[in-house]
């Protein structure tokens, strides 16, 4: 099906307005890359051949399109594919007896006899590619389907120059287990996502096709099952694929789609007259009209997207569509079926509080629960709507919508935390209450409002994951007797917004107006309220909620450990003065690297996460990565939540202390020394070798506050107790 689509090429759409050449093959590719500055690639050739890893490429190919003789070397990296990964063995066998047989081999002979490949390889090419698929669906049980996408993986992968079969079978399995989602299929769980997604950033049209009965499955099926390689022509897949694997998001085909759909909206809206299969036909087709002029675009808007969508979905659906350790039927999985409209978790909604909006989606807080329970408490940036007033008094409740947009624009133009694009409406957080929520969703949905989330978990989740008390008020406690006083009452304030900022309400009658006013009026006092909390308290306590909370000498740390034998590689109770630290700390060049890539390393033994110190003592959300050989400390980038910046990579067997400050035992430095080598007589015990074998000069030191600092210690300790072979003599002593 996908090889029949991307021949023909009678669709209208076209992102760029580019006429579409399906005659082109990736040699254009080569040549284009050719007329541009080469010195990155040269760079990049030469952090290959040094072993470099994905944030090394990433930083220095910047996920631009490679040329051949670098596109396998940076694909296996950028997959994990080395000797040490035992995951994608392969045990070649020339036995094809599945009852599939006959099925697999005429796809392959219809991929290779269409592909561009010397005659001379024909023959080799199909028997390799049959004996992966055959060897695949043996070691994981999985049954071979004409249209399951598999197929269309290969027309990329036999354009590389792999030695063998075994490359070949780890470089498919490699995209499938770790880019293709689980259940693929129809009304599958990845469809579902990718429908909240739209209807997410684009309610409008995704009404369009709930309207019409078009699921996502009918039209992007072959885009992800094949991440573009069934509907896009070899010399769009491979740059493409060169960017998506240098990217490393496993949810990057969604925004794609998203892209592609964006940019077919006004066509497929003026296709409402014609026959559902006719506009399918037209969606399937989209991608084949993309030109290598196109990607530029086409991958940056999908960047736009994902960055302006909540990013929490993303650990609370990834083990059902990425994870092949739990095959069942998850609650998770069920959630996404059920889901009214894009959940987000209770924690990013604070840490976006704390932002104070500067990075990353904004979020507008509407808290829906009955008046008594939000005037007993409530997050302090939370606009207060009522859901029961949408049965009760639908006046009102229209009123309250309006007043809402209109407090939500002021706060924006204010700059205030509590200002957001995104609407986010969070219930109780029990079921019998929240059908009403969910009510008030759908409501703003139906006036296809974009950015429409709600709050996992309720209020009830929120109130357990808050750390901080202040973000908690009862507002019968931060009442400003200035508003009764206020010469501008809300009703005037609707009215300016809403002719302001909705020209269309002009063709509406004055009463009409009238009537909104009316409605805030009843509840004039409690509405003022809520602005004043919105611009005026948030702005004066945005200072102390947008950046964390880091411990100083004033707070009072209870000493949570305390480590009796004095070692130069366990804590000290006393550290050196700071200008004796300072006077050597001189770190590298930070390397920008993939957070979710290094949590995934085979080597990785233990992370926490900690508050890095920089020379001027300054503070930064950091990550404390520890392997077996090294200690890595990975700054936080707020403005993108999934890279961090590598600050320090030191091998363990170079750290010469472990400090700690007395009245603050979670502050801890960790030297750093060179090791040189004296002349000592062979003669002397082990133990004297240790101590005098090797003095110990300072070379640098990174100081970090730790949370939980005794486990950290702890474990770190044992490590570079292992790496220097002390553990006997360490028992002994």
């Amino acid at each position: 099906m996908s090889e029949e689509n991307t021949e023909q090429n009678d669709s209208n759409l076209n992102i760029n307005h580019h006429e579409s050449n399906s005659n082109s093959n990736h040699n254009n590719n080569e040549n284009t890359i050719k007329t541009q500055d080469n010195q990155w690639i040269n760079e990049l050739r030469l952090a290959l051949e040094k072993g470099c890893d994905l944030g090394s490429i990433r930083n220095i190919g910047k996920c631009r399109p490679l040329t051949d003789d670098l596109r396998l070397r940076v694909w296996e990296t950028c997959l994990d594919i080395n000797e040490s990964n035992s995951e994608y063995k392969y045990t070649d066998s020339n036995v094809f007896d599945l009852p599939e047989q006959n099925v697999i081999r005429d796809d392959v002979s219809r991929l290779v006899h269409t592909s561009q490949i010397n005659q001379d390889m024909l023959t080799s090419k199909m028997t390799d590619i049959e004996a992966v698929i055959t060897h695949y669906c043996k070691k994981s049980n999985e049954t071979y389907e004409k249209g399951n996408g598999w197929i269309e993986i290969f027309k990329p992968l036999i354009t590389l120059e792999y030695k063998d079969r075994s490359e070949l079978y780890a470089l498919f399995a490699s995209i499938r287990n770790r880019y293709i989602p689980r259940d693929c299929e129809a009304d599958g769980m990845p469809y579902h996502l990718f429908r909240l997604l739209l209807l997410y950033h684009d309610p409008e049209l995704c009404r369009f096709f709930d309207t019409r009965k078009i699921t996502p499955d009918l039209y992007a099926h072959i885009w992800i099952r094949s991440l573009y390689a069934g509907s896009c022509s070899l010399n769009i897949t491979l740059p493409l694929w060169d960017g998506y694997f240098q990217h490393a998001d496993q949810f990057f085909a969604f925004f794609l789609a998203l892209v592609l759909l964006m940019f077919a909206k006004e066509q497929v809206l003026d296709m409402a007259d014609k026959e559902k299969n006719e506009i399918i036909n037209f969606l399937s087709k989209a991608p084949s009209n993309l030109t290598v002029d196109d990607l530029d675009d086409f991958c940056s808007l999908a960047n736009h997207y994902a960055s302006n969508t909540p990013q929490s979905f993303r650990k609370e659906f990834y083990t059902c569509l990425f994870s092949e350790t739990d095959r069942s039927f998850s609650q998770k999985a069920y959630s996404i079926y059920q889901a009214l409209c894009l959940p987000v978790s209770v924690q990013e909604l604070l840490q976006a509080n704390q932002l104070g909006g500067t990075a990353g989606v904004r979020y507008f807080i509407v808290d829906c629960r009955p008046a008594e329970q939000y005037n007993s408490k409530h997050l302090y940036t939370a606009f207060h709507l009522d859901a029961n007033l949408l049965l009760e008094d639908p006046k009102e409740f229209a009123g309250s919508v309006d007043a809402l947009f209109a407090t939500k624009q002021r706060a924006i133009d204010a700059g205030s935390t509590a200002g957001g694009e995104h609407l986010c409406f969070i219930g109780s957080g029990h079921e019998e209450e929240d059908k009403y929520v969910r009510m008030v969703v759908a409501y703003f949905l139906r006036r296809n409002t974009k950015y429409v989330s709600i709050a996992s978990g309720g209020y009830e989740m929120l109130a357990k994951a808050i750390e901080d008390p202040s973000m908690l008020i009862q507002p019968q406690q931060h009442k400003i007797s200035t508003a009764i006083h206020d010469s501008l009452s809300i009703g005037s304030t609707l009215k300016n917004n809403i002719v302001e900022k909705i020209p269309t309400i002009n063709t509406q009658t004055a009463s009409f107006i009238n009537m909104i006013s009316s409605a805030v009026k009843t509840k004039s006092i409690e509405v003022k309220e809520k602005v004043k909390d919105y611009i005026n308290y948030t702005s004066l306590t945005d200072s102390s909620h947008s950046i964390p909370k880091h411990v100083s000498k004033q707070d009072k740390v209870s000493n949570l450990y305390r480590q009796n034998q004095p070692s130069v590689f366990s804590l000290d109770e006393e550290e050196d003065d700071d200008e004796t630290t300072s006077s050597f700390r001189h770190h590298e060049t930070s390397e920008l690297v993939d957070i979710e890539s290094w949590f995934l390393r085979s080597d990785l033994l233990h992370k926490y996460e900690c508050e890095h110190f920089d020379e001027n003592d300054t503070t930064y959300p950091s990550l404390l990565l520890v392997s077996s050989t090294h200690l890595y400390i990975l700054r936080k980038l707020p403005e993108h939540k999934t890279m961090a910046n590598l600050v320090s990579r030191r091998p363990l067997n170079t750290i010469s202390k472990i400090t700690s400050k007395k009245n603050f035992p979670e502050i801890i430095t960790f030297r750093y020394a060179s090791n040189q080598v004296e002349d000592e007589e062979e003669e002397k015990s082990t133990k004297s070798n240790i101590k005098n074998a090797k003095a110990k000069i300072p070379i640098d030191c990174d100081k970090v506050y730790l949370p939980d600092a005794g486990d950290a210690i702890k474990n770190i300790k044992i490590l570079i107790m292992k790496e220097l072979n002390m553990f006997e003599i360490s028992n002994e002593n």
